[in-house]
């Protein structure tokens, strides 16, 4: 006999029910790979905290998306593009990523955010301070979310040529990042009405930094301006003390992890800029006690606040496009405001430029320091449209007719 029409009915819905778990367990993750230095001399920037990071912000998203479980993965790509455009490869090709955040040195970074343009791919510049990311390098489905090396320059050299810092010699690393902040700098110190001297670089780790300290101090300069970040520039203020020439040292970049291990008796006195500093607000004091919690009380940098506020972005951007789709989520990134509560007055440009105000700190004595993570005191405020070129005069193709 044929089954009653209730029974049909109740059978077909069962069917239907075991089919829709089916689909939702089958769901493929949408992941997001960390291409960072996770082992050398760019580590403490970010690191395993900048996938620590990058993995909180999935976690307070609530961990799924679309009906998605989220996941992070991360590769170590020891500083060098060769290689970390072959694991931005893999990452793409055999584990599906839906976007990537960018980390550690800036030509690995410019490497696989090209590779990342041609495959339609989300990139996230975290950890990566040259200008081309959002300049000729652009990408139309990728942001940059720390400054670059023009706005660090301009935040700092004006108010040191105004002080009576005329003169200028630089001690340059030589690689992309390096160049090119010695090159916005000298652009910044003339505009300021000074003068630069001249130049001597050195490689990239460099350990020994006695011949090119010697020669910058034999220049005469006033300043002797830092353009190197990370352990390089650790380097080069420590031996600068043996020398006794600190006074006229300025560093355009540095990292609070560098401060930490300059140690504030040495440390102390020194002004540069930052976009982000863990005691500046509620919102970050909160979020970098909790990060703390996780990593042993290390103190966050501008990079692990930047994968934080970067991927709870791209999430939001993700729910509100519907899709992972680069494109469509670009879009929903430059509609939606940042609302992690880091920055001043945040925005994203056209060339993906994230534009926010930046901070003039200078590093505390170790004696008006209360604790590890009490390091700096704000001296100003310095509004974002003063320093971020616009989009339209940064280069990138992308805001060209």
């Amino acid at each position: 006999m044929p089954r009653p029409l209730w029974t049909r009915r109740r059978a077909i819905a069962g069917l239907l029910a075991v089919a829709h778990a089916g689909a939702a367990s089958a769901a493929e993750p949408l992941r997001i790979g960390v291409v960072e230095d996770l082992s050398g001399m760019y580590s403490g920037n970010g690191g395993p905290n900048m996938v620590l990071a990058t993995k909180m912000a999935v976690e307070d998203f609530g961990g799924t998306v679309l009906g998605r479980p989220i996941e992070v993965l991360s590769v170590d790509h020891q500083n060098k593009p060769d290689i970390g455009s072959g694991l931005a490869r893999q990452l793409v090709d055999q584990s599906h990523v839906s976007a990537l955040v960018l980390g550690g040195a800036s030509s690995v970074g410019l490497a696989v955010q090209a590779y990342a343009k041609d495959r339609k791919i989300t990139t996230m510049v975290t950890g990566g301070y040259a200008s081309q990311f959002s300049g000729p390098g652009c990408s139309p489905y990728g942001t940059q979310w720390v400054p670059s090396t023009g706005e660090f320059a301009k935040a700092v050299t004006g108010a040191v040529v105004q002080g009576g810092g005329k003169s200028w010699y630089f001690i340059t690393a030589d690689y992309v990042f390096g160049t090119g902040l010695a090159a916005e700098a000298t652009k910044a110190v003339k505009a300021a009405g000074g003068t630069v001297l001249g130049e001597i670089k050195h490689p990239l780790g460099a350990t020994d930094l006695s011949s090119q300290l010697l020669q910058a101090q034999a220049s005469g300069a006033d300043v002797i301006g830092l353009a190197n970040a990370g352990p390089d520039l650790v380097n080069t203020i420590k031996q600068a003390r043996e020398f006794g020439i600190t006074s006229k040292l300025v560093a355009m970049l540095v990292f609070t992890n560098n401060t930490v291990a300059l140690g504030l008796d040495v440390a102390q006195g020194i002004r540069f800029a930052l976009n982000f500093y863990l005691d500046a607000n509620d919102a970050s004091r909160a979020w970098a006690k909790r990060l703390m919690a996780r990593n042993g009380n290390v103190v966050p940098t501008m990079g692990h606040a930047a994968a934080y506020a970067s991927t709870t972005h791209y999430l939001q951007a993700v729910q509100k496009a519907g899709t992972d789709d680069a494109a469509a989520v670009d879009k929903a990134m430059k509609e939606l405001p940042i609302t992690t509560g880091f920055y001043g007055h945040p925005r994203i440009q056209a060339n993906g430029r994230v534009v926010m105000d930046m901070i003039l700190v200078e590093v505390k004595s170790p004696k008006d320091s209360k604790d590890k993570a009490d390091l700096y005191r704000v001296i100003e405020t310095i509004p974002g449209d003063s320093l971020f070129l616009p989009a339209d005069k940064s280069g990138c193709p992308l805001t060209t007719g």
